[in-house]
């Protein structure tokens, strides 16, 4: 018997932008851990987020010890000054 899917996060460190590496680039990825069974149940529940802003604490970054995702994965497609203290 199948427990709870696996909660993930896919997060970019930069706010959605047309034309950069925005979490629409890492489709495929959300599209192929939705896609995994574990005794024909999902094994992932999957959100994909962009950072809100720039210059400020991402209301979801900076929180993350206290949300319900199991895992977070990351992609720091910034130029090195997008996370805050905060996250």
């Amino acid at each position: 018997m199948p427990g709870s899917p696996i909660k993930v996060l896919l997060q970019t460190t930069i706010p959605t932008t047309a034309d950069d590496w925005c979490i629409a680039r890492f489709s495929l990825l959300g599209q192929f851990l939705r896609e995994q069974r574990r005794c024909n149940a999902p094994l992932f529940e999957v959100t994909m987020r962009d950072r809100e802003s720039l210059g400020a604490p991402d209301s979801v970054l900076a929180t993350l010890d206290h949300s319900q995702f199991d895992e977070m994965w990351l992609f720091a497609v910034d130029v090195g000054n997008a996370l805050t203290a905060e996250d």
